[in-house]
């Protein structure tokens, strides 16, 4: 594939010069990186380091097309750095994918592989800046770290081995709704400590909707605890009840009657039947949630119960998804073999949620859920080390929300504890803890610094 030489004329007051770089690597398939710097771009042949002159709007370069818009509207330029707006999401088709990097203030754009590819950048608001909203949540976890643009994506290996017990860190990641931040270390060290509806939390991430993720640990009456330093689960209890024999069980909801044999995917992963653990944690959020007044504080942002089979991510050929055919899931590729968790939920049919049909399959009857796999991996865990010292560490098995295989029996990915690993799968009719897992609303307010002192209280 060669970049092809194409010409824009651009207006008086937009001729001023800076630059795109493509690289481009073989190694079996060809890889381009771009790289687009600040408001204007050059893009430049590798082979005759002729540049081309073109703003930063809607182009084509025969290789590319760019789109930026701010808030939501079409823009010919990039805002510019320190303006108080962030790059909320980076979209590409045809394979290619992009990263906005923040200290660098460009754009690093991978695997063009057709030409027309398309990516997309979306600028919005840094609310942060404004003074008024110094006491929401999710502008006092960025404070932390020097705000947004002190925030980085982390190295590939990262998730090659687990945290360490000095490690107090933040790193930022794309989800289905955009760049989400999440915390990454030491329960002793990271100020990620909240009260929120008479019970303590764990904050896991901000998600890309501005929502905040956060994990049960423990009672608080009248919200005035210690922050429990050994966590705690609500109940132990089966993911399913009696049966475990078939693929289908892997999900939060499933098709069928508990006990009847899936004959085919779309049966399978139908989301018909709710799982016992969905099924205690919405009788749970009922209880302490609803029938307490704290429903409002609560957003109903997507939780993914990540059906897609190995072979759908990158892996090896597996199973069927459905009956006892053997089969390996997405997250059995992601964080068995691959080392590299991710954020985004392939299929609507497994993004769960209780009204949001746009971006979720409304299948929930109350926003309640678990961690996932891939959510615990970045928070410092892994398959095949133990970890004592991270944020998500209990004396206790607890369920993730991911599937991990199935065969003659269904596995489902849980947060371990005592054994040579972080993460285990168990078969679903074993009997394990329950964490909660909720989102706050993205304009949540807090008291407190989020420290084991001084968590953040929502007020």
């Amino acid at each position: 594939m060669k970049l092809k030489k194409f010409d824009f004329k651009l207006p008086r007051e937009e001729a001023r010069k800076k630059k795109i770089m493509f690289t481009i690597i073989s190694v079996i398939a060809l890889i381009l990186i771009v790289t687009i710097v600040s408001t204007f771009a050059y893009y430049q042949s590798i082979e005759n380091q002729n540049p081309i002159n073109t703003s930063v709007g809607e182009f084509s370069s025969g290789d590319l097309i760019l789109a930026v818009t701010i808030d939501g509207e079409p823009s010919n330029t990039f805002p510019t750095k320190g303006s108080g707006y962030v790059a909320n999401s980076v979209t590409c088709d045809k394979g290619a994918t992009g990263t906005w990097d923040d200290y660098l203030w460009n754009i690093q754009i991978e695997f063009i592989t057709h030409t027309q590819t398309k990516c997309s950048i979306d600028f919005v608001e840094d609310i942060c800046l404004l003074s008024e909203n110094s006491n929401k949540l999710r502008c006092k976890i960025m404070a932390q770290f020097g705000g947004v643009n002190n925030i980085a994506t982390a190295s590939t290996n990262t998730f090659a081995s687990v945290s360490s017990a000095s490690d107090a860190l933040m790193y930022k990641m794309e989800d289905d709704y955009g760049m989400s931040y999440y915390y990454r270390g030491a329960k002793d060290l990271l100020n990620n400590n909240l009260i929120f509806a008479e019970h303590q939390w764990k904050i896991i991430r901000i998600n890309g909707d501005g929502s905040i993720r956060i994990i049960y640990n423990g009672a608080c009456p009248n919200n005035n605890c210690a922050i429990n330093s050994a966590g705690a689960v609500i109940s132990s209890v089966a993911w399913n009840i009696a049966n475990n024999n078939d693929a289908k069980y892997v999900g939060y909801m499933y098709g069928g009657s508990n006990g009847t044999a899936s004959t085919s995917r779309a049966q399978a992963v139908t989301n018909q039947t709710s799982s016992n653990a969905k099924t205690q944690l919405e009788s749970w959020y009922t209880v302490n949630i609803v029938n307490k007044g704290y429903a409002s504080y609560v957003s109903d942002t997507l939780f993914c119960n990540d059906r897609r089979l190995r072979s759908e991510v990158g892996g090896a050929a597996t199973g069927t998804g459905y009956g006892t055919s053997q089969t390996h899931y997405a997250t059995y590729y992601n964080l068995n073999q691959n080392k590299k968790p991710n954020l985004i939920c392939g299929n609507k049919n497994d993004k769960f949620t209780a009204n949001d049909a746009t971006n979720g399959n409304t299948a929930l009857t109350h926003p309640i859920a678990l961690i996932t796999a891939d959510e615990a991996s970045l928070a410092g865990g892994m398959f095949g080390a133990k970890n004592d010292s991270y944020y998500l560490h209990v004396a206790q098995v607890f369920w993730t929300l991911s599937p991990q295989t199935s065969s003659s029996f269904a596995a489902v990915w849980s947060v371990h504890y005592s054994v040579s690993t972080s993460l285990y799968p168990y078969n679903v009719d074993e009997a394990y803890g329950l964490r909660p897992v909720i989102n706050l609303n993205y304009n949540t307010k807090v008291s407190g610094d989020g420290s084991i002192s001084n968590p953040f209280v929502v007020i």
